[in-house]
């Protein structure tokens, strides 16, 4: 008996085995069941209140599903005593904290799928480990949902992180504590009118209290940043003002190498090893001879990217300003930033835009060459929430969605190393 209760992790001593477990068919399958009655005595009815007028009126079988060590399905046969009132003619049945009223899942079954669930698994794939279906699953995940409380009015963190992610049919608004990276909110929306109808139920003391807004070079959340924290500065994220050259100064490489022939050494080594003109130039190898199977010799990787870049004036210009950018980020020296942004020449070319959106928003911009906050854990966030869809492959209920991701991510994730300040 004892062994039965710590297999299935039974605590009330109201439930009492008296019969062997045996083996039946339950829906097609090979089940293991184990026979069970659900009894105490009662001396008031649960609805009148009347004293001893409660007489026991039967009993009633339910298949619980149980815990089981193996894939084999494991039902408990469990026989609730019935009860009678006869002073309002009320029935009702025994109930036990091993199994919620009106459910037929125990409640060890309903935490192992709660704990399966945050992680990276598809509902149906917890469903058929449990023997149970994947909309029942998905109600579970609601109910653990719903007892968590999501709305804190009269509290903001010092320093917000924002950005946008595609949820469903449309892009979505998500906001992080920079300190301790935890997950904020999910909008269903990114627009001015979402955003700021979410933000201005805050209190005005919770929205003066951000220091600091960490964002990408979205012209729309720069400016609405000052009306919705007024004492807080916006950091841009140093990856975005990176990838932002980057995408520029490899796009020039792409028009410099294709005004070559195909069958040019440099056009090789342009195309081949493309990553060269990306790298900062000091990680460059430049006195250790290699051999580049693109120009077939034996060569540094520094001179064959200078040899490329003597190609087109303007490459090289815009190179040398992707180099300064780098090394101001790396050294976190907002003189060398501004002088890059000052002695740049434009000539027409795909960077031009760039610098001009840099200049526009010099002061955002050079907040985050010395700023200690990025987007860098917001952009992982989003990647963890994209694995999330795709091995569901894909969402059609947004409420599913965003239930699942904060289940895994805000209430059922692993110990975080960082301190909150």
């Amino acid at each position: 008996d004892q062994s039965i209760r710590n297999l299935l992790e039974i605590k009330d001593q109201n439930i009492i085995f008296i019969e062997d477990t045996y083996f039946d068919v339950v829906k097609g399958l090979q089940a293991l069941i184990i026979p069970a009655i659900l009894t105490y005595p009662i001396d008031r009815c649960i609805n009148c209140g009347f004293a001893g007028k409660v007489v026991k009126y039967g009993f009633n079988t339910n298949m619980i599903i149980a815990p089981s060590l193996v894939q084999r399905p494991t039902f408990l046969k469990l026989k609730r005593q019935r009860f009678k009132c006869l002073a309002c003619q009320t029935t009702f049945d025994a109930q036990t904290d091993y199994i919620w009223f009106n459910c037929r899942i125990a409640q060890p079954v309903r935490q192992l799928i709660l704990s399966d669930a945050g992680t990276n698994q598809s509902n149906k794939a917890i469903a058929l480990r449990y023997h149970v279906s994947d909309k029942t699953v998905q109600r579970i995940i609601d109910e653990e949902v719903s007892s968590h409380n999501q709305f804190h009015r009269d509290w903001l963190p010092e320093h917000l992180a924002i950005d946008e992610f595609n949820s469903t049919d449309q892009m979505s608004f998500i906001w992080c504590d920079a300190d301790c990276h935890e997950l904020g909110e999910i909008l269903p929306t990114r627009t001015s009118y979402q955003i700021t109808k979410y933000f201005s139920a805050f209190s005005l003391n919770a929205r003066k209290r951000v220091k600091t807004v960490s964002l990408d070079l979205n012209a729309g959340y720069i400016n609405l940043v000052p009306k919705l924290f007024p004492n807080a500065e916006v950091i841009v994220d140093r990856f975005h003002i990176a990838q932002m050259a980057n995408r520029a100064v490899n796009q020039q490489r792409v028009q410099t190498m294709n005004q070559l022939k195909k069958s040019d050494k440099k056009y090789r080594f342009m195309k081949r090893e493309w990553k060269q003109f990306l790298r900062p130039i000091t990680k460059l190898e430049s006195s250790q001879l290699q051999y580049h199977q693109s120009v077939g010799y034996y060569e540094t990787s520094l001179n064959l990217v200078t040899e490329c870049l003597e190609l087109s004036e303007s490459f090289k210009q815009s190179y040398y300003f992707y180099q300064g950018l780098l090394n101001a980020l790396t050294a976190k020296d907002k003189t060398i930033f501004n002088n890059c942004l000052d002695n740049y020449h434009f000539s027409d070319v795909s960077l031009d835009t760039t610098v001009r959106t840099f200049k526009k928003y010099r002061h955002q911009v050079l907040n985050a060459v010395d700023s200690p906050y990025s987007n860098g854990f917001l952009e992982a966030t989003i990647g963890r929430i994209k694995k999330i869809k795709n091995t569901a492959y894909g969402f059609r209920n947004y409420n599913n969605y965003i239930n699942r991701i904060k289940l895994e991510i805000l209430w059922l994730h692993e110990p975080r190393k960082i301190k909150c300040a």
